[in-house]
């Protein structure tokens, strides 16, 4: 790869991931367009590393845990959905401090 192609692939990284409407995606969609993102460009750095007669190894070896940043990133958001009542059947009314009957005793 030479490195006017590499410069090319990060612009079209960039590009790509402004290029959905990330303020109307969803969260999920949002998630999964980071990794993609974060991913792509360790590996088109660590060409461009390489092509400078660096070790491009070590930038391929540190983008998958880059792109497990963004789970981290998103934990908030994706544990407030698991217990939400809108998107799942009352797991929290179920399994959660809401269910008094558990907290308090009674006929399960």
């Amino acid at each position: 790869m030479s490195v006017p192609r590499i410069k090319s692939d990060l612009h079209g990284h960039v590009d790509e991931l402004f290029s959905a409407d990330l303020l109307q995606s969803s969260d999920a969609e949002n998630q999964a367009a980071l990794k993609s993102f974060l991913s792509s460009t360790y590996s088109s750095l660590a060409s461009l590393s390489w092509h400078l007669g660096a070790d491009g190894d070590v930038l391929q070896r540190e983008a998958r845990p880059a792109a497990e940043l963004v789970d981290d990133v998103f934990f908030t958001l994706n544990r407030e959905r698991e217990f939400s009542g809108a998107d799942c059947e009352c797991v929290q009314g179920l399994l959660g401090t809401h269910n008094s009957r558990q907290q308090f005793g009674g006929t399960l």
